[in-house]
């Protein structure tokens, strides 16, 4: 004979409820990690486009370009070879700290600018390297003094 009664017992739904719960907890810090991980990767990769854009911008404007990096801020400015004027190339800044919630530096921490000339070539003096971080996480963008970037 066959029961008429449909649905779950209370038990069931419980139990049910239970090991979800228990799953859920175990994978929140899993999530947390893994988005912390994901952001210094995001924010590596801003950076690294941004130092190709104002490569670019040199090459392709035949002048003098720099790559601002202040507060968490990256701009790219380009100075006018015969009137002197700055001309900000793109956005006004990359708000990298804000949009990634990472905290990032520059060694050596007297330099907060990449210059390039108008073939694209860094003019810096020795290389340079921007520490990305967040969590217990960290990325190393490695830019060398002829301004390429090694790592």
């Amino acid at each position: 004979m066959m029961s008429n009664e449909r649905g779950f017992s209370l038990l069931e739904v419980l139990t049910v409820m239970v090991m979800v719960g228990i799953i859920v907890a175990m994978g929140i810090p899993k999530f947390g990690t893994t988005m912390a991980r994901q952001n210094v990767r995001g924010a590596r990769q801003l950076i690294t486009t941004m130092h190709s854009r104002a490569r670019n911008s040199a090459i392709t404007r035949g002048r003098s370009t720099k790559l601002l990096i202040r507060n968490g801020n990256l701009v790219i400015l380009s100075a006018n070879p015969v009137t002197g004027a700055v001309d900000t190339v793109g956005k006004t800044a990359e708000d990298v700290a804000s949009r990634y919630s990472v905290t990032f530096s520059v060694n050596p921490s007297t330099r907060d600018t990449l210059y390039f000339d108008a073939r694209g070539m860094g003019t810096e003096a020795s290389a340079t390297t921007i520490y990305v971080s967040k969590s217990g996480f960290a990325d190393t963008i490695s830019i060398s003094a002829l301004g390429r970037i090694i790592h």
